[in-house]
């Protein structure tokens, strides 16, 4: 009988290096598993792998996936949850001939299903916000994907721009108002100046 693979050596680190993680969430995988592999003893050397279901039930497996769960993705870079997926997968396929395991990947495997679902950035949540303003104010509301930014115009009289700092967690509006209106008082004149120099100073302020 051919010997069994071993879930650290074997599955986990083979799946970790062929994908495109983030070297120091690799070591964090890495790390965590092989604590859990001390603990639950489900090694193939000389331990019992089907001590693996009670890895995959218990709190330690828990602490792995909300980490996965919570590291930053940069664009271009493999969902963490999408390898873990593929780690359960590969493990599901090597010890298909145990039912405990089988089963406890099974249902890992479901809890996990659409956790790594893009998650929409700061930018796309805003613009699903900000859509109503169309109907409301008249205006064209266009996210521009490529820039991570949002577009507001009204004609030629308003160009706005929404962008989100990821480093200090703060959205940045850009905007460039031109009209020109008539009043028949000076009070309403004074008024709308008032409203204009209360918006730039206060931005600015």
């Amino acid at each position: 009988m051919p010997a069994r693979k071993d879930f650290l050596r074997h599955i986990v680190n083979r799946v970790l290096a062929n994908s495109n993680l983030p070297r120091q969430v690799i070591d964090d995988i890495r790390r965590m598993v092989g604590r859990a592999e001390d603990k639950y003893k489900f090694h193939a050397f000389g331990g019992d792998v089907r001590n693996l279901a009670e890895y995959l039930k218990s709190p330690e497996f828990n602490d792995l996936v909300s980490f996965l769960k919570n590291v930053r993705v940069e664009k271009g870079e493999e969902h963490p949850i999408e390898v873990l997926k593929k780690i359960l997968l590969e493990a599901r396929e090597a010890y298909r001939d145990i039912p405990e395991v089988v089963a406890a990947i099974d249902e890992k495997l479901k809890e996990l299903e659409g956790e790594a679902a893009p998650r929409q950035s700061r930018i796309e949540a805003l613009f699903s916000e900000l859509k109503g303003f169309e109907e409301k104010y008249r205006v064209k509301v266009e996210l521009e994907k490529d820039h991570n930014r949002i577009k507001i115009s009204y004609g030629d009289k308003l160009n706005a721009t929404v962008t989100f700092d990821e480093a200090t967690s703060t959205y940045r509006l850009a905007y460039k108002i031109e009209d020109e209106t008539t009043f028949e008082t000076i009070s309403e004149l004074k008024s709308m100046l008032r409203r204009l120099l209360e918006l730039v100073i206060g931005k600015r302020g």
